[in-house]
């Protein structure tokens, strides 16, 4: 098996961090091979006479790891997991579970390299007793390495920084969606916020939405017309994925869906044995149900690349959560252009998308998936209108200068995901409105930032001119700005900005148009 160029320049990139000592995260999108890093990374080390344990927390994984490691070196490595009953103890690479690894540790040999995957699942180092943290404390001495899409959490954000309450201190990689994209890696999503919204005003949050409350306000009549929705947004689409808060919502949504559409629906969820999980997803995997509704059975470790649907019915405020629901659907398969995603309840607006829903598509001339639907029935199904734009809102920007959360007067370089334009009135001026200039932005570790600066047009100042100048605009100043804004809808916009924090908000510094500051 040979590394592709970013996996080479990943492997290289953690490598030359540990050596100076650093214990670095790699973040790379889901479907874009972090078993064969993973597996160089060990072999590396294995060369070097030290010893290396690969740790995760669902045997799926372990195994996948492990079959990547054993292809791509030709060796089988060891495996430490209760549920493939496995428990070598002297291997000098060795794929296990956290919890199975816990079980050995008075006799197996320590590591000198620690690799997690998915270590968004790691905390920070607060005391607690968790089986991440206590292993990590135990060996002080072994560097670490994380291997995750989303490098942050929901209880207290990024996974990496200079303090002693890290496990990890570096972002060493960082290989985009977007990137995997436009490199041919990975398959585009299409995301549509669907006409029913499910209504969340009643439903409590402990942590996260609790799902039961979740469940009870999903009606049979929201079903139902979320089946026809799905029936018309989805009926070319042939492995449809829907995630449901609770098994007995999957039960009652796989009902409707079948009445509604006469497809064949299956169910998935912990409750089933061994043996009934594996018909059920066998049956899906062939085709033979078209739609399958599971609770918390179908993110991470669900390898299905031929997946082209993927239907939301569990809100979340989790992040991480989110992107890997929809990382399901952006592996590559001959039968697929794209993934379509469709959300009922109000997830992309919430966290946002995987940073090239609409912005893929439109830069090459695309057209979306319509967003028609039925006619939409009386209250609180109604359609809302809302434009999705990259990065999440949970996860805080991140000061270059410190690694920690940007403070006042923070200086960032972000990416510039759109721009709009509105006349608006000021307190030092209420009777001449300016032009209020919105820019939506995502940060390098991908959180979602909105920037602003206000443009005087009718007392225009040198810089007033050029910032006309730069869009390629010919206007008239002074002019009210009202009558300019509907300009700006056109405009050419900046590639990044520079923008400094002043107390809740972002003020605009400079423009990045293509290198031309």
């Amino acid at each position: 098996m040979q590394l592709r160029a970013y996996q080479h320049a990943a492997t290289e990139s953690a490598i030359a961090h540990l050596a100076s000592g650093h214990n670095p995260v790699l973040q790379l999108a889901t479907g874009t091979g972090k078993s064969l890093i993973i597996a160089a990374l060990a072999d590396y080390y294995k060369a070097q006479g030290k010893r290396t344990w690969v740790l995760t927390h669902v045997q799926q994984l372990v195994r996948q790891n492990a079959a990547t490691y054993e292809r791509y070196r030709g060796i089988t490595p060891g495996i430490v997991c209760a549920g493939l009953n496995r428990k070598d103890l002297y291997a000098p690479v060795t794929f296990a579970t956290i919890q199975s690894m816990h079980g050995v540790l008075e006799v197996i040999q320590p590591p000198d390299l620690i690799i997690i995957d998915e270590a968004h699942r790691v905390p920070q180092d607060e005391g607690g007793q968790t089986l991440y943290a206590a292993l990590l404390r135990r060996y002080p001495a072994a560097q670490r390495v994380a291997m995750t899409a989303t490098p942050w959490r929901m209880d207290n954000g990024i996974i990496y920084g200079d303090g002693p309450e890290y496990f990890f201190n570096k972002l060493a990689y960082n290989y985009t969606v977007p990137r995997a994209v436009e490199d041919g890696w990975l398959c585009p999503l299409v995301g549509v916020e669907t006409a029913f919204q499910l209504d969340l005003d009643e439903v409590a949050v402990q942590g996260d939405f609790v799902q039961t409350e979740a469940d009870a306000a999903q009606t049979e009549l929201w079903l139902a017309s979320v089946a026809r929705s799905v029936r018309e947004l989805a009926g070319a689409r042939k492995h449809i994925a829907v995630y449901c808060p609770t098994v007995a919502a999957a039960q009652r949504t796989a009902l409707i869906i079948a009445a509604q559409t006469g497809w064949e629906v299956d169910v998935l969820h912990g409750g089933l044995s061994p043996v009934q999980r594996e018909c059920v997803i066998d049956d899906f995997f062939s085709g033979h149900s078209r739609v399958l509704c599971s609770v918390d059975m179908i993110t991470t470790g669900f390898d299905f690349p031929a997946l082209d649907c993927i239907v939301c019915l569990r809100p979340t405020l989790s992040s991480s959560l989110w992107v890997q629901i929809q990382g399901r659907g952006t592996r590559l398969h001959e039968s697929k252009k794209n993934c379509l995603v469709l959300d009922f309840v109000g997830n992309l607006q919430r966290l946002g998308g995987v940073d090239m829903y609409e912005t893929f598509y439109r830069q090459r001339q695309e057209d979306l998936v319509p967003e028609e639907v039925p006619a939409v029935p009386s209250k609180p199904y109604v359609k809302k209108e809302r434009k999705v734009y990259p990065g999440v809102r949970t996860i805080k920007a991140i000061d270059p200068m410190t690694g920690r959360e940007a403070t006042e007067d923070a200086l960032l370089t972000v990416t510039v995901s759109a721009v709009n334009c509105v006349a608006v009135k000021t307190r030092r001026n209420p009777n001449q409105p300016v032009l209020l200039v919105q820019y939506a932005c995502v940060t390098v570790e991908g959180a979602r930032i909105d920037a602003s600066t206000f443009i005087d047009t009718e007392q225009p100042t040198p810089q007033t001119i050029e910032f006309f100048k730069r869009r390629s605009l010919a206007v008239r100043l002074p002019s009210p700005a009202r009558q300019l804004g509907w300009q700006m809808k056109g405009a050419r916009q900046p590639v990044t900005i520079t923008v400094r924090k002043a107390g809740r908000y972002w003020n605009v510094i400079n423009e990045n148009f293509n290198g031309e500051l």
